[in-house]
């Protein structure tokens, strides 16, 4: 089984780039039977692996065989340097240790008053209409930058998001196989990246410079990252403290605030949900929800994970086969693409009953998971989101506190999906705001 002929050496490049999801849907109801589709972009063969016992291999027990040296992490590497998303091996094991400390969850119950403050300070701004993306990203950042940096983040939010979504666009054409990954120089689009790049650059490091002055004490992880050591008592390299930063920055803020679009957006399509979702949160009375409510918010967690089921922020992920794979009914070849898409394999019929049908309760069903991997929009493995926990406390709290103070009605419709480096929503989510 290998890509299939095509009119043209860009393969399904184009597609990919025109309809990406419409693309990885048909090739997967093609060939729903084996769990496996062949694809080709440009001049990378490989196969989009949809089956979750394929994706279990991919990510757990064959992990050891494949690396993540795909064109797409080559390129975000180029502007979020060598840090935990990116980094292999021993580096990315050295790393992992310095910031996996930050989540872990007796420290995350510190952060629960803190995500629900910035919350009640994003709500007293919002009117009688939003646009309900942009206010969850703006949020998240401000969570990010508290929390995680100890830091308000108004100074640097515009830029950030300008340089960001230069940087994401690049990437995407990476993606689709229709530039290559290091291309700053020979296109106008190349070198839009590389000054989106340098911006990054510039406001990591006045982050960093900035918070080294004032003193590194702190338990954020900015102040881990600074006062780390390595075997021989050095402090990190001002680098490595950027790429973790700018990787924090960048992943840390905008799938949570995906996350959140969706789930208020298929709220507000929905009111019977909502209308459960509003008498969970009214059973605390009138004090806001904190980290020792979430055991008794099991409502807004299914709603969430249901959001994140039709919706997966990271839409797409991949590996390079570094030796041969038997893959179901095929051997992945080294150098060859395994293109895993938690956007099929959350919407396999043969997983999921009607599952195109927005449905929390289904998550108190016996039928979900009906595998490890038929759910994993945090990734899995050893390689699996160091945030988890952070993200699932923080868009908890949030959704449930939203639930609290306002109710919300859809102005346009449930929004198109928008695929970008991450899945957002195409146009701004318009959401009407009726205060309770």
């Amino acid at each position: 089984m290998r890509a299939p002929p095509t009119a043209d050496a860009l393969g399904q490049s184009l597609e990919m780039r025109r309809d990406p999801l419409g693309l990885l849907d048909r090739l997967a109801r093609d060939h729903e039977a084996v769990g496996l589709a062949p694809i080709r972009l440009a001049a990378t063969e490989g196969y989009l692996v949809f089956a979750p016992e394929l994706v279990e291999l991919v990510l757990r027990a064959r992990m050891r065989s494949f690396n993540r040296q795909t064109p797409v992490y080559r390129s975000l590497s180029r502007f979020l340097g060598n840090g935990i998303l990116t980094s292999e091996g021993e580096h990315w094991r050295k790393h992992r240790r310095v910031v996996q400390p930050a989540f872990h969850r007796q420290r995350l119950r510190s952060f629960g008053d803190t995500m629900v403050r910035l919350c009640d300070q994003a709500l007293a701004q919002w009117g009688t209409e939003i646009h309900v993306a942009d206010e969850m990203m703006r949020l998240t950042l401000a969570v990010v930058g508290e929390v995680l940096f100890g830091t308000d983040m108004d100074w640097m939010a515009a830029e950030l998001g300008g340089a960001l979504d230069h940087a994401q666009r690049h990437t995407e054409s990476v993606v689709a196989g229709l530039i290559p990954a290091d291309d700053e120089w020979t296109s106008r689009r190349g070198r839009r990246f590389a000054k989106a790049v340098a911006t990054l650059d510039r406001l990591a490091f006045q982050l960093i410079d900035e918070r080294r002055a004032k003193g590194v004490d702190g338990d954020d992880v900015l102040g881990m990252l600074l006062a780390a050591r390595d075997e021989e008592g050095r402090p990190l390299p001002r680098q490595q403290v950027r790429d973790e930063v700018m990787t924090l920055l960048s992943a840390g803020h905008e799938t949570t605030a995906n996350a959140l679009t969706w789930s208020a957006s298929e709220l507000a399509r929905h009111p019977e949900v909502m209308e459960r979702l509003v008498a969970e949160v009214d059973a605390l009375g009138d004090r806001a929800p904190g980290s020792d409510d979430l055991p008794a918010l099991t409502y807004t967690r299914r709603v969430l994970d249901e959001a994140m089921r039709l919706h997966p922020p990271v839409w797409t992920t991949g590996r390079i086969a570094d030796e041969p794979v038997e893959l179901g009914a095929v051997t992945v070849r080294p150098g060859e693409l395994v293109l895993l898409s938690p956007w099929v394999t959350h919407r396999l019929p043969g997983l999921w009953d009607d599952p195109l049908q927005f449905d929390p309760d289904r998550w108190a069903r016996a039928e979900v998971p009906a595998h490890p991997f038929a759910f994993f929009p945090f990734g899995g493995g050893a390689r699996k989101c160091v945030g988890e926990a952070f993200a699932y406390l923080e868009a908890t709290l949030i959704l449930a506190r939203v639930a609290q103070r306002v109710r919300l009605e859809p102005m346009d419709g449930l929004p198109e999906p928008e695929p970008q480096l991450t899945l957002g929503v195409r146009g701004a989510a318009r959401t009407r705001v009726t205060r309770r």
